[in-house]
């Protein structure tokens, strides 16, 4: 495996004698760390009782924060680890010297960011030289390590420090992977999800496990093209997904630095075929999480070696949206499901429904075989009203192996009986199941009849889209795309009669609506006090219901202007209610009006707020708030051109009077023919606009309220707004 430096021993001992002769002229940031730390064993390191175990407590805790030496046997070369695209960290895992099994494993990783060295590639390979950590860490050595044992994503590891690593012996035997089952580590919950199982796996976590005729499930590559997402499952509905750790199923080239040209390109992995079901599969265990969802383990794979052969492949089943999303009680539904066998042909299909998401005694039907691949039967028409209708596709080719989709109890493939359509928010939002998704994804329904106010629209100085929500009540905010929503204003009430509903970025939004606007109403206030801890931590209650919907807090403090740093600044900053912390629930600049930057030149380390507002979104990983605009955010107002500074720095406008009784004067004397001024009230509403009525032009603003209105100037090059006051 050691393919990066064959001749990596000699050359270990040729360093070792240059620094030797060197050392007084060197001075070696690793003199900083000059000191005896304690030899502890790794199994010492990951050991957590029984009692903590059955409690949930799944990291060791007596030595986190230490400074230790650990010995051990290197089981996966580093010049293949894929987990660092930018070149930031490197990692490696080491097994304990003549032990396997439980806690007999550890990830080791070098990055300077996790000990205060720096994040750059350069101060990796700095680090890496001190440690002399990919000249010893080869493939089959023992050696010792010291660094800081942290804990990251549940799991525990251990930071080398730039202290040399010493080998202790050559070319060792590795340990042979433990051959365990999948509900070691995840056990299916009887309703389609799966519940970790701390108890029996935590022990196992960096441990090389071996897993038998296991089927794949689940796969889906990035749109890059280039990572492939999949899981395995057992006869028993027991699912693991699987983590591309290795560079080998990665499928990059910038996870390392081992060779001159800066990367190794490992054979490509391909795409696993769905059902195909795998003689074996090894990797090392580790923990992990996908987004808002819950840890759970993952097994990673460490060389193309690890996956064994196909034993056979079952059909592949991918059912398609029902005819009638919504059907009433006199209404038949049609499914239809593209049915595919890649080593023969299907023989038979089969559709099994029952009423009641808790019902797990089926009807059956036989499916029949429309065209190709494609299969289709009907369920009859049911009742009563608001029943669900869960069902489910057996497939069977014509070697006798047969597939469940999405598994013999229907999990999450069902439709509502509603005889009087969609009537609400809540029905487009809320899933039966607790999901954080809307159970009409990717549907168009017709049979609509929905209210909904907007709270935040494209206007210049707004969000930058569109979100309605229902006053106050959960489950009620979604987001709207297309077209013809942009001319919507905050506080038009509407009616959507018409839409498709699809996951945007993990946002639930209405897309390709048909609406009415039918009537204006108050601007919908932010709803305040949601328990900010639950919400950073993505607690289901406080978080998925309140999606697209306007929250807010007081008395906060601006606790981090960059969670995103050192490597990477997306404009986003973190709140919390009080400023001794650097987490934080986490705050976007998505607003056109806010602007990137405005967490850097805005506000400032421990900034007391007096108050924020903002759209709550589930964002990549992420529950985060959406301020609108800088209104919503502790009295920052948008900083508009004055009149003066706006006729000084641009000539071709003159506007006058401001503040104002009746009427405004609009004078352009620029080439521009293409010439557009709109007038807006403070909810963002568009009052008054003037096109092309120039070189000079009169607004008459008689009518209007008294108040602060935002005039928006456009030659059809550049945009300004400009604050007027209107005094009665």
């Amino acid at each position: 495996m050691d393919t990066c430096n064959p001749n990596k021993k000699s050359k270990t001992q040729i360093k070792m004698i240059k620094k030797l002769i060197v050392a007084a002229l060197l001075i070696l940031p690793a003199m900083a760390f000059a000191q005896t730390y304690p030899l502890i064993s790794i199994h010492d390191l990951q050991y957590v009782d029984d009692q903590n175990l059955a409690n949930g407590l799944d990291s060791a805790l007596q030595y986190v924060g230490d400074t230790v030496q650990v010995e051990g046997v290197v089981t996966f070369d580093p010049c293949y680890y894929g987990l660092s695209p930018n070149q930031h960290r490197n990692g490696t895992f080491l097994s304990q010297v003549n032990a396997t099994g439980a806690w007999s494993a550890l990830h080791i990783l070098i990055e300077p960011g996790a000990i205060g060295l720096g994040s750059a590639p350069a101060d990796l390979q700095q680090l890496s030289d001190d440690a002399d950590y990919y000249d010893n860490c080869v493939y089959g050595n023992t050696v010792k390590v010291t660094g800081i044992f942290k804990g990251y994503s549940n799991n525990t590891q251990l930071y080398l420090l730039p202290i040399q690593t010493d080998v202790t012996s050559f070319s060792n035997p590795i340990p042979a992977p433990i051959v365990m089952q999948i509900d070691s580590f995840e056990k299916s919950d009887g309703q389609g999800g799966q519940a970790i199982q701390i108890p029996s796996g935590e022990k196992y976590e960096g441990v090389y496990v071996e897993l038998h005729n296991v089927r794949v499930v689940d796969v889906t590559v990035t749109s890059s093209g280039t990572r492939i997402n999949w899981s395995i499952q057992d006869d028993f509905g027991n699912k693991m997904k699987i983590r591309d750790m290795s560079g080998y199923f990665r499928n990059d080239t910038a996870d390392n630095f081992c060779t001159s040209a800066g990367s190794i390109t490992p054979t490509p992995f391909d795409t696993p075929i769905v059902n195909s079901v795998l003689a074996f599969i090894r990797g090392v265990i580790v923990e992990y999480k996908t987004g808002t969802g819950p840890y759970e383990y993952f097994l990673a794979p460490l060389t193309l070696a690890d996956i064994g052969p196909t034993t056979y492949s079952a059909p592949v089943i991918t059912i398609n949206p029902v005819a009638i999303p919504v059907p009433s009680t006199s209404q038949a539904q049609t499914v239809s499901a593209s049915i595919v066998d890649f080593d023969g042909t299907v023989s038979s299909a089969t559709l099994y429904y029952a009423s009641g998401l808790s019902n797990n005694v089926f009807t059956s039907v036989a499916m029949t075989n429309t065209s190709g691949n494609n299969w289709q039967a009907t369920i009859p028409a049911l009742g009563p009203d608001s029943t669900y209708i869960k069902f489910w596709i057996k497939a069977i080719d014509n070697d006798g192996h047969q597939s469940n989709t999405p598994d013999s109890l229907g999990t999450n493939s069902f439709y509502l009986i509603k005889n009087a359509g969609i009537t609400s928010l809540v029905q487009l939002n809320f899933h039966p199941l607790g999901y954080f998704s809307s159970p009409y994804a990717n549907q168009t329904i017709t049979n609509m009849n929905v209210p909904g106010t907007v709270i935040s629209t494209t206007s210049i100085y707004d969000e930058g889209s569109v979100f309605i929500q229902d006053g106050q009540i959960p489950w009620t905010g979604i987001a709207l795309k297309g077209s013809n929503v942009i001319s919507l204003q905050r506080g038009d009430r509407i009616n959507i009669t018409k839409a498709k509903v699809i996951e945007d970025f993990g946002i639930t939004t209405l897309d390709s609506i048909t609406y009415t606007v039918t009537s204006q109403v108050p601007v919908i206030q932010p709803i305040l006090g949601l328990p900010i801890d639950s919400v950073i931590a993505a607690k289901y209650n406080y978080t998925e219901k309140y999606e697209g919907m306007l929250i807010g807090y007081n008395s906060v403090f601006v606790v981090n202007q960059n969670p995103d740093a050192p490597s990477s600044d997306f404009g986003e900053w973190s709140i919390y209610t009080n400023s001794s912390t650097t987490s934080g629930l986490r705050c976007d600049d998505q607003s056109n009006d806010i602007g990137f930057g405005f967490n850097a030149d805005s506000l400032s380390l421990n900034q007391p707020l007096n108050y924020i507002y903002g759209i709550l979104v589930r964002s990549f990983s992420n529950w985060k708030m959406w301020p609108r605009n800088r209104d919503d955010i502790a009295g920052f107002q948008v900083i508009y051109i004055g009149i003066d500074e706006l006729q000084k720095e641009n000539t071709d406008w003159t506007i006058y009077p401001n503040p104002i009784n009746n009427e405004l004067n609009i004078q352009y004397s620029g080439s521009s023919k293409n010439l557009f001024v709109e007038l807006f009230d403070a909810a963002g509403k568009k009052v008054m606009e003037q096109k092309g009525t120039f070189p000079n032009s009169v607004l008459n603003v008689q009518s209007l309220s008294s108040g602060t209105y935002v005039l928006q100037l456009n030659d059809g090059t550049n945009t300004l707004h400009s604050k007027i006051v209107k005094l009665k």
